[in-house]
């Protein structure tokens, strides 16, 4: 797998996020929030990326804060596993700007419970 995250593995339109916030389940780890839910037909993850307003007002400072959870994600994806792919949502829920490393450290651990939870979920 290689470390990119091409324009195609963005999740995109109002149907996913629609089946995402209805059918999906999520896990918290602070400073994040993932909200996942599989999909049959996918060939890899979706993922996507917020970062509220209302958490955090300035646009420099929110555009700053995606970059780092993107750059973490590509970065980490294998984490992800590589079967059963699902569309991945990451929401920032601090409300001021924090190290990349605690970031990332986040997304590491919200990709390794994500996978777990796959795998109990195929064994049941």
């Amino acid at each position: 797998m290689t470390n990119g995250l091409p324009k195609h593995q963005r999740l995109k339109g109002r149907h996913w996020f629609g089946v995402l916030f209805e059918q999906g389940d999520s896990i918290k780890r602070f400073p994040l929030k993932l909200v996942h839910t599989p999909i049959a037909q996918a060939t890899q993850h979706l993922f996507g990326v917020s970062v509220p307003k209302r958490n955090v007002p300035s646009a420099v400072r929110r555009n700053r804060i995606k970059r780092q959870i993107r750059e973490a994600y590509r970065l980490n994806k294998s984490l992800a596993g590589t079967q059963d792919f699902g569309a991945l949502f990451f929401i920032y829920q601090g409300r001021e700007s924090l190290p990349y490393a605690r970031i990332e450290q986040a997304v590491k651990e919200l990709l390794s419970r994500y996978n777990e939870t796959k795998k109990f979920d195929a064994n049941n």
